[in-house]
């Protein structure tokens, strides 16, 4: 009795030793493929979630894999930090321990897209704009020409999601130093709106939300029935 203890302790051992052994090899392979797929400067960051591994792996199906991408760049803006959810991946046992993976198909993809606000800043093509949190929304200030003179402005920023883009809509303008009516205040306002059209998002994500954070605007994304080809 005690030898078929011991027996069934190395037992679960070897298969605890196997199953974190096999996460590692299909993490890598994945994220060499995602690399691919994106023509990333570095591999990804890449966690495979579910317990046990292994049972996943021999359905070759794997219930959330969790992928961080640094620094991507969508026209107009850069520096984006993607943190995707993986959801319903597809990948053959066999074909991730050869790194033979030519097509993983993936039946949803969650997302959030960290922008920072001096990248936001930059993507509006506004000279000089400066943008800050302000609550739930944001504080955007610049200068701008009103009435025929250059002044320095600022508005609360109302942020959304308009189609594909993220609009914001300056709103309360104020500027210092000097009086002016309300239809020039309108028109400073006009001047610091902006809406920023990121294209070609990686994993084939599609804008679905946004929020303001301490630093960073957070836009959530999401996707349908992905293919990651190599």
């Amino acid at each position: 009795m005690r030898r078929l203890l011991i027996a069934l302790v190395v037992l679960a051992g070897l298969l605890v030793a196997a199953d974190r052994v096999g996460v590692v090899l299909a993490e890598r392979a994945l994220a060499d493929q995602i690399r691919t797929e994106l023509a990333l400067q570095q591999t990804p960051d890449v966690s495979i979630r579910g317990i046990p591994f292994l049972t996943q792996a021999i359905r070759g199906r794997y219930q959330e894999v969790r992928v961080v991408l640094p620094d991507v760049d969508s026209d107009p803006l850069q520096n984006i930090e993607v943190d995707a959810r993986l959801l319903g991946v597809r990948a053959p046992l066999g074909d991730v321990l050869r790194r033979r993976i030519d097509a993983v198909p993936v039946d949803r993809i969650t997302g959030d897209l960290t922008i920072g606000y001096d990248d936001l800043a930059r993507a509006s093509g506004i000279a000089g704009l400066r943008i800050v949190r302000d609550g739930d929304a944001l504080r955007v200030s610049g200068t701008v020409e009103v009435l025929g003179r250059q002044v320095d402005a600022s508005a609360v920023g109302r942020v959304e999601v308009a189609g594909d883009d993220i609009a914001i809509t300056a709103e309360q303008a104020q500027v210092g130093g000097v009086e002016l009516p309300r239809p020039a205040l309108d028109a400073a306002a006009r001047l610091l709106s902006f809406r920023v059209s990121p294209r070609n998002l990686p994993l084939d994500l599609r804008i679905t939300g946004v929020r303001t954070g301490d630093q960073a605007l957070v836009v959530t994304a999401e996707s349908d029935a992905v293919v990651l080809r190599r």
